[in-house]
């Protein structure tokens, strides 16, 4: 429906899945990648993916499209990386897992880093808001700056500084305006980042023990 870019982060509204789409989604998940679930809180909040790379094989399902999708939702049980192996990576490689806690970046407003929440309106029925900013992820002691656009939160609660979180997404770089580049590059250089890819949006879940 809508899609509004904010300061390091964005805001969209978009209607809710239709009737049985969650319950599809659930069914392909548990037969592609049973042991993917643990990623997820609840069922619901597989409705911010359905239509998504992630899930796109279930409106239209083929041996070849249900094998991509395979392989996809296998990351979600996948181990996450650490810092050291992640860096290694090149620009554009993943899906990868990383798992870390978050923290706001410097500057930002006092308020959750990601939410979700489900409203009713007036036109459309039942939609979906979701709000991100860009935030760090601090794995092994190393910072990895997570780009939120085009991102999506698969979780009830929202995310907040302190939270540990796992992040789903592809590799790349972005300038350290923060001077938080390990070594010597110090401020001016860059730092590792991870952020969504062409087919295959960022999806962050919350880690529950």
């Amino acid at each position: 429906m809508s899609d509004d870019e904010l300061r390091d982060g964005f805001r969209t509204v978009s209607k809710l899945p239709a009737p049985g789409a969650l319950a599809r989604a659930r069914a392909w998940l548990l037969e592609a990648a049973p042991d993917a679930r643990v990623s997820f809180d609840s069922w619901a909040s597989l409705a911010c993916i359905v239509d998504s790379g992630w899930l796109a094989p279930l409106r239209r399902p083929s041996t070849a499209m249900a094998r991509i999708a395979r392989r996809r939702l296998l990351v979600l049980a996948s181990r996450p990386l650490s810092y050291a192996a992640f860096t290694a990576l090149r620009a554009g490689d993943g899906p990868v897992h990383l798992r870390g806690r978050c923290a706001a970046v410097p500057g930002q407003a006092a308020a959750p880093i990601w939410r979700t929440e489900e409203q009713d309106d007036a036109v459309e029925g039942r939609v979906l808001l979701e709000e991100g900013h860009d935030f760090l992820l601090s794995i092994d002691g190393g910072d990895v700056y997570v780009l939120s656009s085009g991102g999506h939160l698969a979780s009830a609660a929202p995310l907040q500084a302190g939270d540990e979180v796992s992040v789903f997404g592809f590799a790349d770089e972005v300038p350290d305006r923060l001077g938080l580049a390990p070594g010597l590059h110090g401020r001016g250089g860059v730092l590792p980042a991870i952020r969504s890819g062409s087919e295959l949006p960022l999806l962050l879940t919350s880690v529950v023990r």
